[in-house]
């Protein structure tokens, strides 16, 4: 899902406990064999108001992209998140968050806002958003889904 304010919403159910799935999504030097996009961040331990790096793979060369970015959120087990400049003035706040469903399942939710105070920014990121940005996240979440099943299977 997409909202008015470039905002991308993306959810899967995993059949996992929080603290499986934490351990899947921030072990970093593992995250490449699994992950088509995200694929690592350093420093590898997190912290409210630290800088960090992310490493995606760009989709069309397939080389590793860098950007920095200040750590927003972070609730060991539970979410973390950053704010950092992605193309010009256009500003990215990326959230990863769990959920405990009390089902023996976790939620997994991805949410990305894009920002720019020039509106034809904010036109381009929509459009950008619409077209390919909520399909990268479904098929993370998808990934992070099936390796953590993988790891973590329900007798």
């Amino acid at each position: 899902m997409i909202d008015e304010n470039n905002t991308v919403f993306t959810e899967v159910e995993i059949n996992a406990t929080p603290e499986q799935v934490w351990s899947v999504l921030t072990d970093w030097e593992k995250l490449p064999r699994w992950s088509s996009s995200l694929q690592g961040i350093s420093p590898e331990g997190l912290s409210k108001g630290e800088v960090s790096k992310a490493f995606f793979k760009n989709p069309i060369t397939g080389k590793n992209v860098e950007f920095e970015h200040e750590i927003t959120e972070y609730e060991e087990g539970k979410k973390f998140g950053w704010s950092g400049i992605v193309m010009g003035s256009i500003k990215d706040h990326h959230i990863y968050s769990l959920e405990d469903t009390g089902r023996g399942t976790t939620l997994f939710r991805q949410e990305d806002g894009f920002h720019s105070e020039h509106s034809s920014h904010s036109r381009f990121m929509n459009f950008i958003s619409k077209h390919g940005m909520a399909d990268n996240y479904k098929k993370f979440n998808q990934e992070l889904k099936e390796r953590v099943e993988e790891l973590y299977p329900k007798s």
